[in-house]
């Protein structure tokens, strides 16, 4: 019987981080963030942006630095991907309609309701 221990990557300098070290940190949308050391823990709590620090590897790739030597290091390897989103026209024109329906509902539920009160105050005087 063995237990399976991953290695997982500090979400903000992008170090391997070993079974046993670091700290683990946990938003209420249930993502998880790990941290090799407080320093790391610290910026990203303060809301820091890694690629403004020498130190990070997001720093390092940014500069076009030797990446052989990072993954010789066991640093985490950073894969630029672009996705494209793709729209289905029918149903972009289908939402924007229903939107601008539900706004003219809005405004005519708003003005029915001045026009009763005011029905009501004359009734009672």
């Amino acid at each position: 019987f063995f237990l399976k221990m991953d290695n997982f990557f500090c979400s903000f300098c992008g170090i391997k981080i070993y079974p046993g070290h670091g700290s683990l940190f946990v938003k209420n949308n249930l993502k998880l963030h790990y941290f090799c050391r407080s320093k790391c823990r610290k910026l990203f709590h303060l809301k820091k942006n890694p690629l403004f620090f020498p130190w990070t590897i997001f720093n390092r790739i940014n500069r076009g630095l030797d990446l052989e030597n990072l993954e010789k290091k066991k640093i985490f390897n950073i894969k630029k991907t672009r996705t494209t989103l793709t729209y289905n026209d029918q149903i972009v024109h289908r939402i924007v309609y229903e939107l601008k329906r539900s706004e003219l509902d809005k405004t005519k539920k708003q003005s029915d309701y001045i026009f009763e009160k005011k029905k009501k105050k004359i009734k009672v005087v």
